[in-house]
């Protein structure tokens, strides 16, 4: 008899998702499909033989200014190899770029303008056009769409990829004459350019898909009553397993997070013995060159290619240690995913997705449990697992996803043990905090400072004097080693530090004049100058977020939610805390604990700012480059418990705040979603 009330929950999850999915193709069909079933055109192909008169051809050649991220890569691939030469004993010839030009304090290259008119006589809806040119080096290209004369759309853009000799892009326009500029650094062979236009029925698998997830959503949240109420894990564990399969299904082999080629290739490399295989694909993607594609039919075209230069008949072969350095170790959750997808000898873009699932269910199962430990601050705890920076990471190639998610679990238990002040802690609970913070530090150890919070605790959390000297010098030392090797790291060439074994080089060389000795010297000679610079920088981040705009919610290179849901999203976090459920009784934190983690919160920060301007930036700069708001996730937790407490309740139940958190949360996940990777890339 017990499980017919299952039975018949699952039977109702079947018919939900029977409806869900029909009205999901509905909706696709009739608004996005109409033009396709209103004009029932077969697609058009054009070829510039010369015998069609309605095609006509032009080339001249232009100056295109270089952007600054451009210009700042070439100054500083100079700068790099002229460090190089000097460290080497070598005499510095700058390289001749005759195709760059430098004009009034700008510089541009030299290029071809290649202009396409298409007489098309009738108007025709053009959905997608696929210009085919075979190039050397991708190209760009601009689409002028007109009718009766007049201009239709004029903005449209996309990039004819090298490796596919494609570049396909989405008009939706109705038009009768058609103007195409394409930008190349070689000259195009007229007889090469082939174009087609259609506007076929092809129903958006992706856009299906997160139509479907969308209101599935919605049927949990109104079915899951009991889970909403004690057992808010499980919803998390659905909703961000919704999210992150959208995202890596949406971005496919698209590079688009942090540094993830740099990721890549470490969780690669870890999914082999000593023996390393990189196919060619392989090292594309170590190297940051996979093609990008923006639509479906740009993205069959790159994987077909990916597959094709995924053999590993003629791979390079390489070697590595058995031994496995500690700081590499956050990579084996991407690492099983490599390992499973060649074992089961998928495609290169599957077994990509496979690596990022790898990332995602192992931060889903760590906060899964950081939940379920919280207590009453549960939906606090799912709030943070759900900000669309933590589950943006979670579903690419980076490790952010280990450190975000230890972090967590490792400030829960610590919260725990601050509102139970009399609490004995015990040796089951130390070993699961300092086993949080040493997973969680060891890529960032950093972050170790927020376990000196526990240094504070009474002398009644301990069983006696002897237990608590123990621990107190034992978590000094942990803490104490991992600060001293932020700012002098171990000697290694396998990372993003070139010339490590002389530290008078040492420092990221994406940037100019970076020296790790050089900027710590400075900062020592001009403690003052430097302290004003690090406030300064931090009160303009903050006042970035808040005051100007900014937003903080990134998923990546791919764009930001705008700054309305910054303030939402904290808004929602600060009435979690400051106001309990109806009927609910809970402790706040006493005013100790509240200036120990405010304080804890502005040592780490400053930290992360120090480290960033040691490493990342020119020495002397009156600039602090490189520190993104995702570096201050892992202080959401104890910033948030600062104004926790016990005095004020809401006239709303456990289930409607529930509701309310997750609904909120998700639905701002669901809208960047659709917004930087369906309109961006699934198109």
């Amino acid at each position: 008899m017990q499980n017919k009330p299952k039975l018949r929950h699952f039977l109702c999850y079947v018919l939900a998702f029977v409806i869900v999915a029909t009205i999901a193709v509905l909706i696709e069909c009739v608004a996005f499909q109409f033009p396709a079933i209103r004009y029932k055109q077969k697609p058009i192909s054009f070829a510039w033989d010369g015998s069609d008169e309605r095609l006509t051809f032009a080339v001249e050649d232009v100056l295109a200014q270089l952007t600054e991220d451009e210009i700042r890569s070439i100054e500083v691939e100079r700068d790099n190899q002229k460090m190089l030469a000097e460290y080497n004993g070598e005499e510095y010839v700058e390289p001749v770029d005759e195709t760059l030009v430098e004009k009034n304090g700008t510089m541009y290259r030299k290029v071809k303008k290649t202009v396409l008119k298409i007489d098309l006589g009738n108007p025709y809806y053009i959905h997608k056009m696929d210009l085919r040119i075979p190039v050397r080096e991708s190209a760009g290209y601009s689409v002028v769409t007109y009718r009766d004369n007049v201009i239709t759309e004029d903005n449209i853009y996309c990039t004819i990829e090298a490796k596919t000799g494609a570049g396909i892009a989405a008009v939706k326009e109705h038009a009768d004459y058609m103007e195409i500029s394409i930008l190349s650094q070689e000259e195009i062979a007229q007889e090469d350019i082939r174009l087609v236009i259609s506007n076929t029925f092809q129903p958006n698998a992706m856009r299906i898909a997160f139509m479907i997830l969308l209101l599935m959503f919605a049927v949990v949240l109104f079915m899951e009553k009991e889970s909403l109420c004690t057992h808010q894990e499980w919803i998390f564990a659905v909703v961000c397993l919704m999210l992150g399969s959208l995202l890596i299904f949406g971005i496919g082999t698209n590079q688009v997070s942090y540094d993830e080629y740099v990721h890549a290739k470490s969780a690669y490399k870890l999914s082999f013995g000593t023996r390393i295989e990189f196919t060619e694909s392989a090292l594309q993607m170590a190297g940051n060159l996979l093609p990008h594609f923006n639509n479906p039919e740009e993205r069959q075209l790159i994987e077909a290619y990916l597959d094709k230069n995924n053999d590993f008949s003629w791979a390079d072969i390489g070697s590595q240690s058995r031994f496995v350095r500690s700081e590499t170790r956050v990579y084996y959750p991407m690492a099983a995913g490599f390992f499973i997808g060649r074992k089961l000898h998928l495609g290169f873009a599957e077994t990509v997705a496979l690596a990022k699932f790898g990332n995602l269910l192992f931060y889903i199962f760590v906060v899964f449990f950081a939940i379920r430990l919280a207590g009453r601050n549960k939906n606090l705890v799912a709030l943070i697992g759900l900000l669309p920076n933590c589950v943006f990471l979670a579903s690419a190639l980076t490790y952010d996803a280990v450190v975000n998610s230890f972090l967590l679990l490792g400030m829960v238990l610590i919260t725990n043990e601050i509102l139970e002040p009399k609490r004995k802690l015990t040796w089951q609970t130390t070993l699961m905090i300092l086993f949080s913070f040493a997973i969680g530090c060891q890529s960032k150890p950093i972050y170790v400072v927020m376990a000196l919070l526990m240094l504070f605790f009474g002398k009644e959390k301990f069983h006696n004097r002897m237990q608590e000297w123990v621990f107190r010098v034992a978590l000094l030392a942990v803490a104490g080693f991992m600060i001293y090797n932020i700012f002098f790291p171990t000697p290694t060439t396998d990372s993003n530090y070139y010339l490590v074994e002389n530290f008078s080089y040492a420092g990221d060389k994406r940037n100019l004049g970076t020296s790790v000795t050089g900027q710590i010297e400075y900062i020592f000679g001009n403690p003052l100058a430097y302290t004003a610079l690090l406030l300064q920088s931090m009160g303009k981040m903050i006042s970035g977020y808040l005051f100007q705009g900014v937003g903080f919610f990134q998923y990546g290179y791919l764009g930001a939610a705008p700054v309305i849901a910054t303030y939402l999203v904290l808004a929602l976090a600060l009435w979690l805390v400051l106001v309990a459920p109806k009927g609910e009784k809970r402790k706040g934190v006493g005013v100790k604990y509240v200036i120990l983690n405010a304080l804890m919160v502005f040592g780490v920060s400053a930290i992360v700012w120090t480290s960033m301007y040691v490493s990342y930036t020119t020495v002397g700069a009156n600039e602090i480059r490189g520190v993104q708001g995702r570096y201050f996730i892992p202080m959401f937790l104890p910033f948030a418990i600062c104004f926790l407490n016990g005095k004020w309740e809401s006239r709303l139940q456990q289930l409607h705040r529930s509701r309310i958190m997750f609904g909120v949360m998700a639905a701002l996940n669901f809208l960047m979603i659709y917004v930087l990777v369906i309109t961006k890339m699934n198109i």
